[in-house]
């Protein structure tokens, strides 16, 4: 049976472990972090019916959350989730089958966006993040966790304003918006530190042994890479404003690196190093990238707030890489969404809310349908589309160049949904502002 929404704050008062249950292994199917196992959308093994279901399917559980939009994660027979109630900054874990609170933590927090991102609240933002028996989770205010994904213990943290910014009196002892550059946020007694006008938004990343996360400030780097097991600082790279955006790992030339849009930037830095490999220039207002680069190859793809779809070919020429724009689409621009890349053709969908299919050699549209709202983030299902609008509207679309298909179109919840799903097997997890939803599709 569903849980009483309205049981949230006795969630709330008791900030302790609910059960110890070990969870079982991490496997393919798993959905661990943001856009799925290989951070591009694309869901493992799934066993959707054959026939999409008709009319909006009765949830198979659901669970309170507070505010906030990250993503929920599943891993372990778990799904992991943050949010915010008050000055408490939560992570929680549910049972993946039956939606049971097995454990929960939180830190304090003191932070409000600039005033063009309180459309999206103040909670959380930044997907969680599954490895190796650890969840990891990156705060609105810049509170990094690593906790045990048995019974959330803290395993290591990091306060990256107080570690690694400039810190800055804080007359008032409260957080503050400073013009258009920062938000200060309090680290001691008086004391304060600058975070990203609209907090951390970016999913950090677990690969090789290291959790990557974009930082910023002057003592740190705009991107660094800590131990995944210790959470000792392994490098930093570049000294620049962050953007919203998430780094991606890929393999590029032969070479294991991270992938990701900084405030001024978008770049590709060696894992091993952090050392810089390549750029192009991408600056935005606010440093407002927020969309996920796509790696196909040795093709990156990028859109922004205002901008068309970009495709660059990044090479290994002469021992140094070099990126260069190949094509652009106007008719994929997309401010918070991101794409797939199924085979030889990309997938999105754009401002307007019309879905978009464009040929990944040389950005020619193969075909332009539907009206979905204002954001979706798809997610690849065997030869299928998901598509979860901001309205809580699921569309099922087919994946391929030969024409604008929808296959379905159920309207799983009525709160808003500025997220996209977890899917894992035949179960969707979606995050609305109510909280977490399970969906098992037969």
């Amino acid at each position: 049976m569903p849980h009483d929404f309205a049981g949230l704050g006795r969630i709330w008062a008791t900030l302790l472990v609910v059960a110890v249950v070990s969870p079982r292994p991490a496997h393919a199917g798993d959905w661990p972090s943001w856009r799925g196992p290989q951070h591009n959308g694309h869901a493992a093994a799934t066993t959707f019916p054959e026939a999409w279901p008709i009319g909006r399917p009765a949830p198979t559980w659901q669970a309170p959350l507070a505010a906030g939009w990250s993503s929920p994660i599943v891993a372990a027979g778990r799904v992991f989730a943050t949010d915010r109630d008050g000055a408490l900054e939560r992570t929680a874990a549910f049972d993946a089958a039956t939606g049971k609170l097995l454990w929960q933590a939180a830190s304090a927090v003191d932070f409000d966006p600039h005033e063009v991102g309180r459309r999206h609240g103040n909670g959380p933002k930044a997907t969680p993040v599954y490895a190796e028996g650890r969840v990891y989770t990156l705060g609105i205010a810049g509170m990094l966790h690593c906790y045990n994904a048995v019974d959330g213990t803290v395993v290591w943290k990091h306060n990256l304003p107080a570690e690694f910014a400039e810190p800055r009196p804080l007359p008032e002892g409260r957080a503050y918006v400073e013009g258009e550059d920062c938000v200060v946020v309090p680290i001691g007694a008086g004391q304060g530190a600058p975070v990203p006008l609209f907090g951390y938004t970016g999913s950090p990343v677990v690969a090789e042994g290291l959790l990557i996360t974009a930082v910023g400030g002057k003592r740190g780097g705009t991107i660094m890479a800590f131990d995944a097991a210790t959470g000792a600082v392994v490098w930093k790279a570049l000294d620049e404003n962050p953007s919203y955006s998430s780094p991606v790992v890929a393999d590029i030339g032969g070479v294991r690196q991270v992938v990701v849009a900084t405030g001024p930037q978008l770049v590709g830095l060696e894992i091993k190093t952090g050392k810089l490999l390549w750029s192009v220039p991408y600056q935005n207002q606010y440093d407002e990238t927020i969309g996920t680069p796509v790696v196909a190859g040795d093709m990156v793809l990028l859109s922004a707030v205002g901008r068309p779809l970009s495709a660059w070919r990044v090479e290994a020429i002469g021992g140094a890489f070099q990126a260069r724009e190949i094509w652009q689409v106007e008719d994929l621009s997309s401010y918070l969404s991101s794409v797939v890349v199924v085979a030889d053709y990309v997938y999105g969908m754009n401002d307007g809310g019309e879905w978009v299919c464009v040929k990944l050699a040389d950005g020619t549209i193969a075909w332009r349908g539907g009206n979905h709202g204002y954001y979706s983030t798809p997610v690849v299902a065997g030869d299928r589309l998901i598509g979860l609008n901001e309205k809580g509207a699921l569309a099922i679309l087919a994946a391929t160049p030969a024409g604008y298909r929808e296959l379905a179109q159920n309207q799983l919840v009525v709160e808003s949904t500025w997220t996209s799903p977890a899917v894992v097997g035949n179960r969707l997890y979606i995050r609305s502002r109510a909280g977490l939803a399970c969906f098992e599709i037969k």
